[in-house]
């Protein structure tokens, strides 16, 4: 049973639709930039890392919604780090990052509870925090903070 504050079945499916959708339109919000991409397979939906607007809007968002749990540039805190590349909730695909987002995380036995961004943050809003998440990877694997997760096995 879902918790007060969660989304309803229908919600929470809705917005894995619209994070489906996003898998197949997301050059509709990407076109025209000549950016460098990041999917986790060939199925998974885009994100701009290399777009600095798209980044810094997400970076912005962040702050204001996730950091409080998550930590600054999301090494974690009270909840789980959100930029070593690993996703202990949902899977490590960007559409399961942005379904995870949207419907929370309703059941304890996962180690913790998370509220649902989907009614409050628009679809580019989580979009923009996924990019965020993952050039904040990106940099780290660079820097040599963090493995490439893509790398082990």
């Amino acid at each position: 049973m879902l918790r007060s504050g969660a989304l309803s079945l229908g919600k929470l499916l809705a917005h894995v639709l619209v994070a489906m959708t996003l898998v197949v339109g997301s050059s509709l919000f990407l076109a025209g930039q000549a950016v460098a991409q990041h999917k986790s397979n060939a199925d998974d939906m885009e994100v701009p890392t290399n777009d600095m607007k798209v980044v810094d809007a997400g970076r912005e968002k962040y702050g204001q919604r996730c950091a409080f749990c998550h930590g600054i540039g999301g090494h974690g805190v009270k909840g789980p780090c959100l930029s070593c590349g690993k996703f202990r909730y949902s899977g490590n695909t960007n559409a399961e990052i942005y379904a995870t987002i949207a419907g929370g995380i309703s059941n304890r036995s996962l180690g913790g509870t998370m509220g649902a961004f989907g009614t409050t943050m628009s679809y580019e809003e989580i979009l923009s925090v996924v990019t965020y998440l993952r050039s904040e990877e990106k940099r780290r694997i660079a820097a040599g903070e963090i493995s490439d997760p893509s790398k082990e096995q």
